[in-house]
């Protein structure tokens, strides 16, 4: 072969890319890294705001937190400095100690508001037995406000020998001075498990209370005393004239079971024997439980009078 000839000899997968399209690619772009000179105007940039911005805006808010750390117009400097609201039976005294402050003369030196921890203050105003809830807040340029959420007593409690009030939680609290209350004597809570416990057999109590209470004013019947003993059965010593009564209600039904001893009491009248306790937790089957050295048995069940609900 020639070799002229070799020029017109395709060699074998030669432009077959141009045989199936009749376009050439566009040849890749090549990437060109750009050079530091953009990065450093940026830098300097961001340097000049810096400098003519932030930085005085940071001087001036270190002063003027130096100046008002260390300013006597923001310091308190007597009792009068406190703003209290809410408290009934707390007085101002104990607040005030709570605080930490004297309950008269001036403070030398003040104490800063800036410096007090509102959190710290807060947890030593609820240190207090009838303080639930404290809010603080600082009144400028040299004022504290304290608003104190006083405990709702819900009941009397013979604990150790001595009555105490206590509310929903289960918290003990002293009786205030001058202070009057219209509550009965809750008793067994001695015996409850912690607080928990406590407070959930005063949640029983409450549920009878709401239940029970119009029912018993409205027939002239009233709630004397309350045993939470058992938490399975609420006992209440219910008193009308010269009667006393104590009636087992167990933890539900109490309206009910209340209306199903009113409406026996007329056959228990009828009878004229002394009473000591009736249970109610049976529906239409009451024990009464007549008071000792009678001649009737010491438990007798009667039949139940129309009216008589099951519960």
């Amino acid at each position: 072969m020639a070799i002229e000839e070799l020029d017109d000899i395709e060699l074998e997968g030669e432009n077959e890319e141009e045989k199936e399209s009749g376009f050439r690619r566009r040849p890749k772009a090549v990437r060109v890294r750009r050079g530091g000179a953009g990065r450093w105007k940026r830098l300097l940039r961001w340097g000049f705001w810096i400098a003519l911005i932030l930085a005085p805006a940071g001087y001036g808010g270190y002063r003027l937190a130096v100046f008002g750390s260390t300013s006597p117009d923001f310091a308190l400097t007597s009792a009068d400095d406190v703003i209290l609201t809410g408290n009934q039976f707390v007085s101002r005294d104990e607040a005030l100690n709570a605080l930490g402050l004297p309950a008269s003369g001036k403070l030398s030196p003040g104490l800063n508001i800036f410096k007090m921890s509102m959190e710290e203050k807060r947890r030593q105003l609820e240190s207090i037995p009838w303080v639930e809830r404290a809010t603080l807040t600082r009144a400028y340029p040299n004022r504290l406000a304290v608003y104190l959420e006083e405990r709702t007593p819900v009941a009397f409690v013979h604990l150790g020998g001595q009555i105490k009030l206590v509310d929903r939680n289960g918290v003990l609290l002293e009786k205030p001075d001058r202070a009057s209350f219209n509550f009965p004597v809750v008793t067994g809570l001695e015996t409850a498990i912690g607080p928990a416990e406590r407070a959930a057999r005063l949640g029983i109590f409450l549920d009878f209370m709401r239940d029970v209470s119009n029912e018993a004013a409205s027939a002239r019947w009233m709630v004397s005393e309350v045993d939470l003993a058992d938490p399975d059965d609420l006992k209440a010593m219910v008193a009308a004239s010269h009667v006393t009564i104590q009636l087992h209600f167990g933890h539900s039904s109490f309206t009910e079971r209340f209306r199903n001893f009113l409406t026996l009491l007329p056959e228990l009248q009828k009878s004229g024997q002394p009473v000591d306790s009736i249970d109610l937790r049976y529906g239409r089957q009451i024990v009464v439980n007549p008071k000792t050295n009678t001649p009737r048995p010491a438990n007798e069940i009667l039949q139940a009078p129309p009216g008589i609900r099951e519960n």
